[in-house]
């Protein structure tokens, strides 16, 4: 008769510290399927598990209007994030401490048509109040991204008192600050501030110390001379990052403000402004004229080390075309700006260009402008779900308990090939691209920084495929005239070519995921 064969001593042979490195380079859904192995493993696993949390009730207030299915849906989904935020906190297995990243989206709370009964308002209540909770228990915290959410005085004491938070995300309309007699702290230790709003800085951090502040981005700056003056106060400021700004204006900045600041993104007049003088060694020019940008390289060649890495707009040459003139002269003019900016920036390495977009403004009439059919008849008591706790998790969507992690085969190289032969596979790279300008890319065409290492054309809409071969014609043009080049990427990041290779004669195509 058959003896079974004893069960094997996996755990004995390794140490925990091996078993934590292996199970770190799981996949969630595989470190999931870990945790319920043996007790070792869970606890092992749990850290990995809540390292990083998301969850957005705003995109449910949204669907909660499409119609009453949606609205069903809806209700279930946040009941579940609730009880989700209940085991953050529940003794003795409180889970918070392991969170170190945290995304929250609650949406603005307001009374909806077809909520007659309040179910979601309740729903909302439950979840701001238990995520307040379980936010001071996370003392591993080191960064948070809150968006569409009231934030409030008590709230943003909460946050800023975070022992180890390093980077602050605001993403909010609403700001409610009053004056509770020093609640908020009086300095704090983050090292990234990202804000929708200039008025969120001035309100929220008017009299909060940032010492250590390295990198802050604001999307909208309305107020920029207050804006910046707060600015200024920023002595390690690193970086500044400014989507827009409504006045073209700047104020004079004092010659030893902001002695650190060495990358700058926004329109050309703001990195015009704060270029000189210091050690600005990265800038990304969102927006400007033709003239604009010229004179903002020329601010950027006054800065008191090299620019490495440079980004330019899309730059309409039509002003410099006479009547008549075809795109073979917008080309050369091209060529003229960039002779320019090579010339005022040599030590660039890194540098991405913005390709013109010749459909800009047209739009498909599918799935834009369209309306949604939004059912506004009022919840009937007997149409809600009975919401309990114990079991909110029954009869889950499929997508959430799927182990099914996809087809990662497609990831990687797609094309190699060797530098002067011609290719193995005739395979068709979807990318957009302006036909009549890369067909004719040189090295006269494109004059480039003698020791460029990184190009990226880049464009915004797909259109046409750009053959493989014509994408092989241009990179091997530039990668014999400028050999200390390493990746080129032709309109979109699908088009990516890179080095590879020990002795550096192979690029491979590769994906955005790579």
């Amino acid at each position: 008769m058959h003896q079974p064969q004893p069960a094997v001593r996996y755990l004995a042979p390794l140490p925990v510290e091996i078993w934590t490195l292996c199970w770190s380079l799981c996949s969630l859904r595989q470190q999931r399927r870990l945790s319920l192995v043996c007790t070792l493993f869970r606890s092992i696993t749990l850290p990995f598990l809540f390292k990083h949390l998301s969850f957005d009730v705003g995109a449910d207030f949204f669907d909660f209007y499409r119609n009453r299915e949606e609205g069903i849906r809806c209700l279930r989904h946040m009941h579940r994030i609730a009880v989700r935020l209940d085991k953050l906190t529940e003794a003795p297995l409180a889970f918070a401490p392991f969170v170190q990243s945290w995304t929250v989206a609650l949406g603005y709370r307001g009374q909806s048509k077809i909520d007659n009964t309040g179910r979601a308002e309740d729903l909302h209540t439950r979840i701001f109040e238990t995520f307040g909770k379980a936010l001071t228990l996370c003392h591993h915290l080191s960064m948070i991204h809150l968006k569409r959410l009231r934030i409030d005085t008590m709230l943003l004491s909460m946050v800023l008192s975070l022992p180890k938070l390093q980077h602050l995300t605001l993403d909010t309309r609403e700001l409610t600050i009053a004056d509770t007699g020093g609640v908020l702290p009086k300095n704090s230790m983050l090292r990234s501030l990202d804000l929708s709003h200039d008025f969120l800085l001035r309100e929220g951090f008017a009299d909060i110390d940032l010492p250590l502040l390295a990198h802050l981005t604001v999307r909208c700056v309305k107020e920029q001379e207050a804006f910046f003056q707060h600015v200024e106060r920023f002595s390690q400021l690193e970086s500044l990052t400014i989507d827009s700004i409504e006045s073209s204006a700047f104020p004079v900045f004092k010659v030893n403000s902001l002695p650190n600041l060495r990358a700058l993104s926004g329109p050309s007049n703001m990195i015009t402004a704060l270029a000189p003088n210091r050690p600005i060694t990265r800038a990304f020019i969102d927006s400007g004229s033709l003239e604009s940008l010229s004179q903002t390289c020329v601010a950027l060649s006054r800065s008191v080390v090299p620019v490495y890495t440079l980004g330019l707009p899309y730059v309409d040459f039509r002003s410099r075309l006479l009547a008549g003139q075809s795109n073979l002269h917008r080309i050369n003019s091209m060529q003229e700006f960039l002779t320019e900016i090579t010339t005022l920036l040599p030590d660039v390495t890194d540098l991405t260009l913005k390709l013109p977009n010749p459909h800009m403004g047209r739009r498909s009439g599918n799935g834009y402008g369209g309306s949604i059919d939004i059912d506004l008849r009022p919840l009937d008591v007997e149409d809600l779900p009975i919401l309990c706790d114990d079991t909110a998790f029954n009869d889950l969507p499929e997508h959430e308990i799927s182990d099914d992690e996809g087809d990662s085969s497609n990831l990687g190289t797609k094309i190699i090939i060797s530098v002067n032969k011609s290719l193995d596979t005739e395979l068709k790279v979807e990318s957009w691209t302006h036909q009549s300008f890369l067909k004719q890319i040189s090295p006269s065409s494109l004059p480039l920084p003698r020791n460029i290492e990184v190009v990226h054309l880049q464009a915004s809409w797909v259109d046409t495929p750009l053959p493989l071969a014509a994408q092989e014609r241009a990179l091997e043009s530039l990668i014999t005239a400028y050999p200390t080049l390493r990746e080129v990427q032709f309109a979109l990041p699908n088009s990516t070519w890179r080095q590879t290779g020990r002795s550096g004669s192979f690029w491979r195509v590769v994906s955005n995921d790579c």
